[in-house]
């Protein structure tokens, strides 16, 4: 086996302990609310993961380091395996009610395919679900989705960095996720930041939540899935159920989740609140943040009696900020509501957040590729071109890299869009227009998690395994997916060629054993009597 494959085994093996470390750390809380029937569930899924991780890495762990095409593959191999251990819990969980009298129901968790649905948008933080009554999950598995939501938007890839030794094997997987800002000398000491600031934010929101009157188990959720901009809710109509205040307080905490680690980090080492405005991207976050919410409550306003200040604000910066909770009933609103919120889901937050989409970073990097176009008409011949990035002047070179590179994910990011919204268009109940259907699709791309119903239980399986790819694709940006999904099928177009050569090598075997004096027709190779 070449060593390239060795090093994609021993990154998986690592990354595959991660799912099992979780269920081992939810058993207390089965034990706290006396669910001592999800012991067992979660216990299968432990020793699945850890089983599975321990098989892969330990033939390869002292393989050499991985390059930036192979920790790719890794990555994405990862985000599509480490679901299908998380879903175990409900699998397990919803069988054993279903042999039950108990009057708890999770019967949409029967179906394998909802319980893979369930933790691929936990883990990418999506917030798309198949439970029509989270309300009346079970503690564990309220707990569970809103701890793989927590997990998944600062990464798994992220924990496993902060547990390795410094080296360009970290370097790679750290960017192989989607990251390039680093806010230490090394990316273990980045990863271990962020993951102070997330503790820290994690804590703070869940403290913010219960002073402002919601009860623990619901801030606890609420909190974790509101910083990771997830959006699973453990209340059947979502933020509906809370009063102002606590809508404000949860805005404030997607805001939060939608602003880069490492402007946070600048906030809390200089105490300077000018680093919340200090690049491009996060001077965009605000004006779009002010823009769309005026345009979002004036559209909403020619439709409906009163103006919806509350709902248009929570309901804008829910899709900004890709979290996905709900305060009212999206269906309801216009269709030109609907698509300015799906160019919400398209944009998203910060680069470096817990957002998805495709990211304000790459939005203002286009953006000025149009002005600098403008200005290379309007250049004078003896004048110059100057390339200005985030205060900073940039070569050329960099500049045009830069450019490339947003353009390319955008262009990847459209065709998935379009490609996922055919696909849904073909499923989708024929009550729901196109943009209900590109609202939705966008949401699942973007990892958003606000739908108008078409996704559920009841959606056909293509519908939810469509959604499925789109969330593993956008929590990735596209680029590992793709580049796994090629070398699979590069694998594939090399498998006539591999039977023929070991066909030919069987064949050219026997020719031999024929020729041989001593071969006899029962397979044995013997000498001749006497």
């Amino acid at each position: 086996m070449k060593s390239n494959y060795k090093t994609i085994f021993r990154d998986l093996g690592l990354f595959l302990h991660i799912p099992g470390c979780m269920a081992i750390l939810s058993l207390p809380i089965c034990l706290i609310w006396q669910e001592y029937y999800a012991l067992i569930p979660f216990a299968i899924a432990a020793i699945a993961s850890i089983a599975t991780g321990q098989l892969f890495y330990r033939p390869f762990r002292h393989v050499g380091e991985s390059r930036m095409y192979h920790a790719l593959i890794a990555v994405a191999i990862a985000w599509g395996i480490i679901p299908l251990f998380a879903a175990i819990p409900f699998s397990v969980i919803a069988s054993h009610f279903a042999a039950s009298d108990a009057p708890l129901t999770i019967r949409e968790f029967q179906d394998p395919l909802n319980c893979i649905f369930e933790a691929f948008s936990g883990f990418t933080s999506a917030g798309l679900s198949v439970a029509r009554k989270a309300s009346k999950l079970p503690h564990s598995l309220q707990w569970w989705r809103s701890f793989m939501q927590w997990m998944g938007g600062v990464g798994v890839i992220v924990l496993a960095i902060s547990l390795l030794e410094p080296s360009s094997d970290s370097e790679q997987l750290y960017s192989a996720e989607g990251r390039s800002s680093k806010i230490g000398l090394t990316v273990q000491s980045t990863v271990r930041k962020i993951w102070k600031i997330y503790l820290g934010y994690t804590v703070g929101s869940i403290l913010l939540l219960w002073l402002v009157g919601m009860p623990v188990w619901e801030a606890i959720n609420h909190g974790m899935a509101g910083i990771s901009t997830g959006g699973f809710s453990i209340k059947d109509d979502s933020m509906g159920a809370y009063s102002p205040t606590i809508r404000l307080a949860v805005s404030a905490i997607m805001t939060l989740g939608a602003i880069s680690f490492p402007v946070h980090y600048r906030l809390w080492r200089d105490r300077r609140p000018s680093a919340l405005w200090g690049n491009d991207q996060h001077v965009a976050l605000w004006l779009l943040l002010g823009v769309g919410f005026g345009l979002l409550v004036a559209i909403n306003a020619v439709y409906q009696d009163s103006i919806p200040w509350l709902e248009s604000w929570f309901q804008w910066v829910s899709a900004l900020g890709t979290c996905g909770f709900n305060s009212t009933n999206i269906n309801a609103w216009s269709g030109t509501a609907k698509l300015l919120m799906t160019i919400a889901f398209v944009i998203g937050g910060t680069a470096g957040s817990t957002v998805g989409g495709l990211k304000l970073s790459r939005v203002t990097t286009l953006y000025r590729a149009i002005l600098w176009h403008f200005q290379r008409l309007t250049l004078k011949p003896h004048q110059m071109m100057r390339y200005e990035i985030d205060g900073e002047v940039v070569t050329e070179t960099e500049a045009s890299r830069r450019v490339e590179g947003a353009a390319v994910l955008a262009m990847l990011w459209m065709a998935m869009l379009l490609l996922g919204l055919f696909s849904l268009r073909t499923v989708a109940p024929p009550q729901y227009t196109s943009i209900d259907v590109a609202f939705e699709t966008a949401s699942a791309l973007g990892s958003v998690g606000l739908s108008i119903g078409i996704t559920g239980p009841e959606l056909p399986w293509l519908g939810r395994l469509t959604e499925i790819l789109l969330m593993w694709m956008g929590r990735l940006e596209i680029v590992p997916v793709l580049l796994f999904l090629s070398s699979g099928t590069q694998w594939l177009l090399h498998l006539p060629r591999f039977i023929s050569r070991l066909s030919q090598n069987t064949s050219d075997r026997r020719k031999k054993q024929l020729a041989n004096p001593n071969f006899t027709e029962n397979g044995n190779d013997r000498l001749a009597d006497g």
